[in-house]
């Protein structure tokens, strides 16, 4: 008996133990909540279990792993992730994280794959991060991190993969001795020198975009090993001498023309203040990128800027008038410039064009507009109206649009698409247009283009021009960009839900295919691109539908399939045979967790 009430005392004493421990993951995990911005806050932390939060995977009552790829996440990690004791992986890819890592990463000795890559993080990667012994996968890609690649990655006996390509790192390669190495990629960074024999079987595109030489890149020449190569001081040297020598130069001939003038430059009248247009005039021409000087307009000095939600560095309508600009594009509502502020602060401005409407009416529509708020939406920031110009300034998207990312720049120094990046851009932007159909029936976007479609630094989708068919209504003519316009909708027509999920399957498939959905990109003159994937699937020739970005990607080619046949359902030519955008975005969620699941990590 006595031995029975021992063994249930034991018992009882473990399941407190295990509730502490996973109510010291809870912290730990709602001091990361309160660290940083993001998805993150939408967890319902009334939940006394986190095991339950999204993101989170538990195992034996304590948290193992934690999942948070492109979920918006900003600020510094704090101190207090090294308590997840029992946390085997970490992702926390495709967010806009900076800072250093916290120094009690290596409490987390049950680490066994670590993805930091896609982020803003800086500086030297910690001695902590080398003293987790069970770490298999390492990618810290795409960051800020900088000095040299640290031989350390010796102590990580058990490393398979380490990704540090897109960052500063500088030196050499290190020859790391671990045996069990599968997976390197230092690209894109500011290595030199000669690459270890220990690494001459990889890829050469692991080792481009440095000045490396050796096997699998060219042979190195006697300069390139080391034998004669000069050392970094002197190097510094000659380039600060020459720069110093640059400069006295043009000092001297500053000077002499300075006193050349002479008198002239006291009779140079300084003319009056004048009010500049925002953004400036296209020249005449082909070239729709240059930039010429602002031209002088009728702008009154009572007009302001209204600003419809705060921004972070304030500004007034004289900074915007003197602000330097960029074409960024032309498209239907009108031309999008680049406004660089004096502050160092840029905005996109688009410029209106044909519309008509009164003044009051404008102004209302604008503002009622801008109330529309969602992490997926472009929002307009503020706006300017006068007779001449009607200005909107919107959030200025650093990656461009999703067409320019899969259309421009097919050249070899093109970075490729891949499946993880191109689903979660289909997701954010369902996300997007479905919240502004349920704003209500009649709510739609009109436009939905992938030139539409925005992309933050972490590669997050933000659909823009949203409101601009209902502000410019009634001389707006519905998606005049070939291919994107579903067969019901006419000139004189109001653009449905059910046209914009046309829409929207037409950048699917443009999404999954790389083609435009122009004819020209078809190499059939007249088929549209749903006519050209049926075809093709009709033949059974279905991995030539895709992308040739995404035919390695063989793991998940079911969800690939899944998302084309969704994208098909979405172009059928009947309305009523239509899914709604609510529907689309559910499908497109469980598409992205059934390939993040097969992953194993994420």
């Amino acid at each position: 008996m006595n031995s029975l009430l021992s063994f249930f005392s034991l018992l009882f004493l473990f399941a407190i133990a295990s509730g502490d421990d996973l109510a010291s993951d809870r912290d730990a995990l709602l001091i990361l909540r309160a660290a940083v911005r993001g998805r993150l806050l939408l967890w319902n932390i009334t939940d006394t279990n986190p095991c339950s939060w999204n993101g989170v995977s538990c195992n034996e009552n304590r948290v193992t792993v934690l999942r948070f790829p492109g979920m918006s996440l900003s600020g510094n990690l704090p101190l207090g992730l090294g308590n997840l004791t029992q946390l085997q992986t970490l992702s926390l890819r495709f967010n806009t994280l900076n800072g250093t890592i916290p120094s009690d990463f290596n409490k987390l000795v049950n680490l066994r794959n670590l993805f930091l890559n896609n982020n803003l993080f800086s500086g030297e990667i910690p001695d902590c991060v080398f003293k987790l012994q069970n770490l298999v996968k390492l990618n810290l890609g795409s960051n800020n991190f900088s000095g040299e690649i640290s031989p350390k990655f010796n102590d990580l006996t058990r490393l398979e993969t380490l990704i540090v390509e897109n960052n500063n790192f500088s030196g050499s390669v290190p020859d790391l001795n671990v045996h069990s190495l599968k997976n390197f990629n230092v690209s894109n960074n500011h290595l030199s020198g000669s690459i270890p024999k220990r690494f001459s079987d990889f890829n050469e595109s692991a080792f481009a975009g440095n000045s490396l030489c050796g096997k699998p890149l060219q042979p190195c020449t006697e300069t390139e090993s080391g034998k004669n190569k000069l050392s970094g001081g002197a190097i510094a040297g000659i380039v600060i001498g020459s720069s110093v020598g640059v400069l006295l130069i043009v000092l001297l001939l500053f000077l002499l023309c300075r006193k050349l003038s002479g008198k002239d430059d006291s009779n140079d009248v300084v003319p009056s203040k004048q009010v500049e247009a925002v953004v400036p005039r296209e020249k005449s021409g082909n070239d729709s990128n240059s930039v010429s000087a602002p031209a002088k307009t009728d702008f009154k000095n009572d007009n302001s800027l209204v600003f419809l939600r705060e921004v972070n560095k304030p500004f007034d309508l004289d900074e915007l008038l003197r602000a330097s600009a960029e074409v960024l594009g032309k498209g239907t509502f009108g031309t999008t410039y680049r406004a660089t502020i004096n502050m160092g602060m840029s905005v996109a401005v688009k410029r209106l064009k044909d519309v008509t409407a009164p003044e009051n009416e404008i102004r209302k529509k604008i503002e009622q507009v801008g109330k529309v708020a969602h992490v997926n939406l472009v929002p307009f920031r503020a706006y300017y109206f006068s007779r001449d110009e009607k200005l909107i300034l919107n959030d200025y998207m650093p990656m461009g649009s999703l067409s320019a990312l899969l259309h421009a720049n097919n050249g070899g120094g093109r970075t490729p698409l891949d499946w993880e990046t191109r689903s979660g851009i289909a997701l954010g932007a369902a996300r997007g247009v479905a919240y502004l159909h349920l704003q209500g029936p009649t709510s739609s976007h009109g436009n939905i283009t992938s030139s539409n479609i925005l992309l933050t630094k972490s590669y997050e989708a933000r659909v823009s021009d949203f409101g601009l068919a209902y502000i410019a209504f009634p001389t707006f003519t519905p998606n005049r960009v070939s291919g994107y316009r579903a067969p019901e909708v006419t000139d004189a027509g109001k653009v449905s839900q059910k046209a914009d999920v046309y829409s929207f399957g037409i950048m699917l498939l443009e999404l999954l295919t790389g083609k435009a959905p122009s004819h020209s990109s078809l190499n059939e003159e007249g088929v549209d691109l749903p006519r050209w994937v049926q075809s093709v699937v009709q033949e059974e020739w279905s991995n030539e539908v895709f992308d040739m970005e995404l035919l390695r990607y063989q793991n998940v080619e079911e969800e690939m399939v899944k998302l084309l046949q969704l994208a098909m359902e979405c172009t059928d030519r009947y309305p009523d045979k239509r899914p709604s955008m609510n529907v689309v975005e559910i499908r497109i969620q469980e598409i992205c967790n059934s390939s993040l699941q097969k992953e194993g990590f994420s």
